[in-house]
């Protein structure tokens, strides 16, 4: 729980920034250009930062990057408040791509660790909960502040979360050789952290140091749920005022609500049954999801589909998650999340553009309709994966 608020800490001054920094930066003086330089820079950096994250996770210690990140995160809230020039802000926003995307994989490493191999999924889910309470309340907070008393004291606000996440990393405490199970994995050094690998022992080299080559299959299928969210998160609103309905913005609280209560379970049914009893299941729910936002013209018909779409993806990547941290002994736990959240990553970043070309060409029935053939992808991935798995008698 304690890795949970963390997380929801950094994530809600993320989420309390992404709805306004475009508008700070036309504030400062930027043009519509240059402010896209600055909402857009944190996103590519952390994308591009994504495969040296798990490197330097397993390298340097999950916690001492945690901590580096929460530290670095405050520092940068509070230069927004006060950079005097675009390039600053451009750079400020650099910086704290970089050390987002360290945060975001040490921490999952870290949880990852701290949950017993039989309840990965299950744990997974609760620490996932974290998004939930961020990208609810963070955008509405980060508004109101800035509206009522200015930017720079959401900025600063928003440093004084990050220290609050700060004095929570002090209290945490990796799990040592002597508390770790005999099927957890190798011991631990005395910080508790997964011991280099042997000088004897074969390292991967080139790409695999950096990738989990066991774990891409995994992120590429959560790549594609991802996409579609990106797609529908980016668009829903804009469609809801074309087709007239009120009150489209009940859409993320369903959504978050539904989150909420499914997670956990969702995560016990893949301990107990494997990943399949969860993906296939979520699967199904993420067409009904899609199929609905192509084309329904009535709010309680959007609230379905928010619903639905918290029972596909948003129960089946906390999932995915745990299992590609199960592909790596615990050493590489560092490298096989952040090949999940590169997989992530790249489905946020795919989601907006696909959704502008084909709403450009063939409007927002047809945009949303895309889904389904890049769910479908996911699904044949996932298959594929599954089949290979089996043949080896690793499957769950």
């Amino acid at each position: 729980m304690l890795l949970t608020a963390i997380q929801t800490f950094d994530l809600f001054t993320y989420n309390m920034i992404t709805p306004v920094i475009a508008k700070y930066a036309l504030a400062q003086g930027a043009t519509l250009a240059w402010a896209g330089v600055v909402a857009s820079v944190f996103a590519f950096v952390a994308l591009v930062a994504r495969p040296a994250s798990g490197f330097l996770s397993d390298r340097l210690g999950r916690k001492r990057i945690v901590m580096v990140s929460i530290v670095v995160a405050c520092a940068a809230q509070v230069g927004y408040a006060f950079a005097t020039s675009l390039v600053a802000l451009v750079a400020l926003r650099a910086v704290h791509g970089f050390f987002y995307a360290l945060f975001g994989t040490a921490i999952s490493a870290l949880a990852l660790d701290a949950i017993p191999e039989e309840r990965r999924s299950e744990g997974m889910g609760w620490f996932g909960t974290s998004y939930v309470f961020a990208n609810a309340l963070g955008p509405a907070f980060g508004v109101l502040v800035s509206d009522r008393f200015g930017f720079a004291a959401m900025f600063l606000a928003g440093a004084v979360v990050a220290a609050a996440s700060f004095a929570l990393g002090l209290f945490v405490r990796v799990r040592s050789s002597a508390g770790a199970a005999p099927s957890s994995g190798p011991a631990r050094d005395a910080s508790g952290e997964p011991p280099r690998t042997s000088p004897t022992a074969a390292k991967p080299r080139g790409i695999a140091a950096f990738i989990s080559v066991k774990s891409l299959p995994l992120a590429i299928a959560a790549c594609c749920y991802l996409t579609i969210w990106s797609i529908i998160a980016t668009y829903i609103v804009l469609v809801g005022d074309e087709r007239g309905v009120v009150g489209i913005s009940a859409f993320f609280v369903v959504n978050s609500l539904t989150l909420l209560v499914s997670r956990p379970f969702a995560g016990r049914r893949a301990d107990r049954h494997g990943l399949s009893a969860v993906f296939y299941p979520s699967a199904v729910f993420e067409a009904v999801a899609v199929v609905l936002i192509a084309f329904s013209q009535q709010l309680w018909l959007f609230l379905a589909a928010a619903a639905c779409k918290a029972l596909g993806s948003g129960t089946v990547t906390p999932s995915i998650q745990a299992r590609c941290g199960q592909l790596e002994p615990p050493e590489r736990s560092g490298v096989a999340m952040s090949t999940y959240l590169l997989g992530t990553d790249v489905g946020y970043a795919l989601g907006p553009i696909i959704g502008g070309v084909v709403s450009g060409a063939f409007g927002f029935t047809a945009m949303f309709l895309a889904g389904l053939p890049i769910l479908a992808v996911g699904v044949a991935v996932y298959a594929l994966w599954t089949h290979e798995e089996k043949k080896r008698g690793n499957a769950r």
